[in-house]
């Protein structure tokens, strides 16, 4: 138990922990998100971050007491390297806006992070994700780039029929 201790704490060195914050949300009802550093100390809370290769995790015993007690704890996170500036709005990075898809997490629906676009989900399905190339917690929600999928392992892309329209 002590090598595995030790190895997901090396593996976090340099990186973050992102969760939403339970207890806090500004007046006009924004999400607060509560940013951990790797010693696992609170650093600092925001209403918008970037993180570059980001883990989708959720803990599975935190998931259940949710469902049984009917109550929300903190047991899913997001977990990469803290980038300084946003790109989903910087058109200099050749990411286009409609590159990023939606992610979401509900513990009562849904074991993992999953994918929020109906027409890259099947009816009634939710596909999990497991890790992405960079992810932007913003207000209106989490966006994730060329997220993967957690059985698949295969990385989400979208096809778009003109992309002049953005430039």
């Amino acid at each position: 138990m002590l090598i595995s201790q030790f190895a997901i704490i090396a593996r976090m060195k340099g990186q973050v922990q992102v969760y939403r914050n339970l207890h806090k949300t500004l007046e006009d009802g924004t999400k607060v998100y509560s940013v951990k550093n790797d010693k696992g100390i609170v650093e600092d809370h925001v209403t918008e971050i970037a993180i570059s290769r980001p883990i989708f995790r959720v803990g599975p015993k935190g998931n259940q007491r949710v469902r049984d007690e009917g109550r929300k704890n903190v047991h899913a996170y997001i977990q990469g390297k803290r980038m300084r500036t946003s790109l989903i709005d910087d058109p200099t990075t050749g990411i286009h806006p409609e590159d990023w898809v939606k992610i979401t997490y509900d513990p009562y629906q849904h074991k993992s992070f999953v994918l929020v676009r109906d027409d890259l989900t099947k009816e009634g399905e939710s596909k999990a994700v497991s890790e992405a190339w960079l992810v932007e917690i913003r207000k209106d929600g989490v966006w994730a780039f060329l997220p993967m999928l957690k059985e698949s392992g295969k990385t989400v892309t979208i096809e778009v029929e003109d992309r002049h329209t953005w430039v």
